[in-house]
């Protein structure tokens, strides 16, 4: 089943997930986000207590459309994972009866944006390499979003 991605804005053709993962931002500069959300039910059950990669896997196939195959977008998100110093890549601590810490610096550069940064890397790889393209992103930063990407 494929998964339409259109943008915020309204003004920029809809698109399948790997064309919105390659497009980046929308014609119109705003953002790709899936037309419908897949129907959650059962999910919560399903990942409570399998590793963060399993979990990952388990979340991002409905909105993946099958674009990708099964085998291949494991591949992709165990890479993603592999390099974080926990092995539960975001460790959740329970400090108090409602209060709890997720830990997110377990990434190669220690920011929290390697938890998304390192699996879109990895599916923009996918996606060219399928197409036999290459492309080089410039980034221009004044925090941790560079060391990240």
């Amino acid at each position: 089943m494929t998964v339409s991605y259109v943008s915020t804005r309204g003004k920029a053709p809809r698109l399948g997930f790997i064309d919105a993962t390659r497009a980046g931002l929308a014609r119109d500069g705003g953002l790709y986000v899936p037309e419908t959300l897949p129907a959650p039910s059962g999910l919560l059950p399903d990942i409570a207590g399998l590793p963060y990669a399993a979990a990952a896997l388990r979340v991002m196939t409905p909105f993946v459309g099958g674009e990708i195959p099964q085998a291949d977008l494991k591949g992709i998100i165990d890479a993603s994972y592999k390099n974080f110093s926990h092995p539960d890549i975001a460790p959740l601590h329970q400090l108090d009866d409602n209060f709890y810490l997720l830990e997110l610096f377990h990434g190669p550069t220690l920011a929290f944006k390697d938890v998304a940064m390192q699996l879109i890397a990895r599916l923009m790889d996918h996606v060219l390499a399928k197409r036999n393209q290459r492309t080089t992103i410039v980034v221009a930063t004044s925090g941790d979003t560079g060391g990240a990407a």
